[in-house]
């Protein structure tokens, strides 16, 4: 008999732990200009349009002047222009939301929120460096991080990493490691760029009310 009692209680634990975790969706919900979907690595691309849902490995790519919003939850990746990124993972796991970005080229920004009181970990990861937030407001172009609000840890690839803080930026290049935070500029006053593979050098051409003109070709 209590053999038995102990097999219920540990089936019952099972399905306790496996009842915790779940997936989040990644939802298209506003975009402008030309931006198409990727499913997986093999399949073609796609145009994509405002309530496409983005699983799990799918690369989305916005061409130039074009731009995506991605509702994640209750968190929100803004999609910049030449960008391509992909999804690597959405869960909620134990109380935590969980996602993960590849940023091969391009540049986005995320506030991130946890839903239902859960804890949000949000991380982005490049060819040079990678930003792990929980909870917070940035910009991150997959070397060069700006942070509004929050705290964003910025590792290079050998795990060196600095703390960045509201109000802070710093960058990744190479294999050193990241800059130590500095305070971030004046709205508008700075541009910062990254170049990542497949892409031309661009030109950044300033206009006399302060305006900027950049022009970015993707090479195929």
């Amino acid at each position: 008999m209590v053999r038995k009692t102990q097999t219920i209680i540990t089936l019952a634990l099972i399905f306790s732990v496996v009842g915790i975790a779940g997936a989040l969706d990644a939802t298209i919900t506003d975009m402008r200009g030309k931006v198409e979907l990727r499913t997986s690595e093999n399949a073609p691309w796609a145009a994509a349009e405002v309530g496409t849902v983005v699983p799990v490995g799918a690369m989305i790519s916005t061409s130039f002047n074009a731009s995506a919003t991605i509702q994640v939850g209750e968190s929100v990746v803004e999609v910049a222009q030449l960008t391509r990124m992909q999804i690597e993972e959405l869960v909620t796991e134990a109380g935590t939301d969980r996602s993960g970005i590849n940023l091969p080229v391009g540049r986005i920004s995320a506030n991130v929120r946890g839903t239902g009181g859960n804890r949000a970990e949000f991380q982005v990861r490049s060819p040079i460096a990678t930003a792990s937030v929980r909870g917070t407001d940035f910009s991150f172009d997959g070397a060069n991080l700006s942070v509004a609000e929050g705290i964003v840890i910025l590792a290079n690839r050998f795990n060196e990493a600095v703390s960045v803080a509201q109000g802070e930026q710093s960058s990744a290049a190479g294999d050193g490691a990241p800059e130590q935070p500095s305070e971030s500029a004046e709205s508008g006053s700075t541009v910062t760029i990254s170049v990542g593979p497949g892409a031309e050098q661009p030109t950044v051409q300033t206009s006399d009310s302060g305006g900027l003109t950049i022009n970015w070709r993707i090479l195929q």
